[in-house]
């Protein structure tokens, strides 16, 4: 926002040192990778967030993003793929609170299932008022997520819109963000084994055992392309088959001759042999 105070001008994601962050090659992204720091959501977290802020649209909902930061050879970036909700935030119509016990619900899920993560950000819902930061989202992007490598997001229910907020010269800028899609496993794990991925063209729904019906569907279409390509060869050839009928004329035309066999000869007579006298 342009009224936004700036709390400090080095807080920049320009100031990210990539070595000093581990290398991880992505994969899988919907989106153009850039030279420069970017965020990447795995479709999971995506979808999380997406059905937190559909259960409630009349006030807003919170909760925070947990990934690391890697480098690859594009430089460093962020890969969020976990969130967890503000269960217990305090919401209003326009507003929302991280209390003390937010915190602790948050820091003991942290404890104990993403123990090698970190928090990287924080999410919440304008329900149908856009996408921007209030002076209240930014004290609290000012005061809690306050590195240059932390973000927050923000998902309006009602009108679909979404939009990720970054570190730039002190303010919290918008920027696009990429998205990690799922592997064929992982997708297959979810609940129903339905995937559709937008923009994309992996296929990781389980597929259904063919029916006879589509069996005989697929033979039938076969047959009638079969046909209409002969009855239009035909119809462009009208001679196209002549060779072919000539050689069956001929085929039937031939006279057909018993097969010879070999003469019998008889075999030589045996003479008997004498014995000579005795002189």
């Amino acid at each position: 926002m342009s009224d936004q105070t700036v709390i400090n001008p080095a807080l920049d994601i320009s100031a990210i040192n990539a070595s000093e962050f581990p290398v991880r090659e992505l994969a899988r992204i919907t989106g153009k990778r850039s030279k420069h720091f970017q965020v990447i959501m795995c479709r999971s977290v995506l979808d999380e967030i997406h059905a937190h802020g559909q259960s409630i649209t009349d006030a807003e909902i919170c909760g925070v993003m947990v990934g690391n930061v890697y480098h690859d050879k594009y430089g460093p970036y962020l890969r969020i793929h976990a969130s967890i909700r503000g269960d217990k935030a305090q919401g209003h119509a326009a507003q929302v609170t991280f209390t003390d016990e937010t915190w602790t619900a948050i820091n003991e899920k942290m404890d104990r299932e993403y123990a090698d993560a970190r928090i990287v950000g924080w999410y919440h819902t304008h329900p149908n008022f856009g996408i921007f930061l209030s002076g209240m989202d930014l004290f609290i992007q000012d005061n809690f997520f306050n590195l240059p490598w932390q973000v927050a997001f923000v998902y309006d229910p009602i009108r679909g819109d979404e939009g990720m907020f970054v570190w730039r010269k002190g303010k919290s800028d918008r920027e696009k963000f990429l998205i990690e899609e799922p592997d064929i496993e992982e997708a297959r794990g979810r609940e129903g084994h339905k995937w559709n991925v937008r923009k994309h063209n992996y296929d990781a729904t389980s597929k259904p055992p063919r029916s006879m019906k589509g069996v005989l569907a697929t033979a039938f279409l076969l047959f009638f392309m079969s046909f209409v390509g002969m009855y239009v060869y035909l119809y462009m050839n009208p001679t196209g088959l002549d060779p072919l009928v000539d050689k069956w004329k001929q085929w039937r035309a031939a006279p057909t001759t018993a097969p010879t066999t070999a003469p019998v000869v008889a075999p030589a007579p045996v003479q008997a042999k004498t014995k000579p006298g005795r002189k």
